[in-house]
């Protein structure tokens, strides 16, 4: 009997203070780095000028996502960095 071995990959939430600030700002951050590679879940709070992001490190990287967003035109410093079972 073959035994198969399945590895769940942990997945990472990266919480980026922002200078994200405004609606507009928060709907542009939305549609663009959630379909970055490895992206699966995404949300951003204006009024605390964060944007957390749950991503697959095997796809990506925080210093990926923090480029992307900086590409945007929005600061993106890491304030916490986690791993998260799913």
């Amino acid at each position: 009997m073959k035994s198969i071995l399945i590895i769940l990959a942990a997945l990472v939430q990266v919480i980026f203070a922002s200078s994200v600030d405004c609606p507009k700002c928060s709907k542009k951050v939305e549609e663009n780095i959630a379909f970055e590679k490895g992206v699966k879940d995404l949300s951003v709070d204006i009024e605390k000028h964060t944007i957390t992001v749950l991503f697959n490190p095997s796809k990506t990287d925080t210093l990926k996502l923090k480029n992307a967003i900086n590409k945007l035109g929005y600061t993106a410093d890491v304030i916490e960095y986690k791993e998260v079972k799913k």
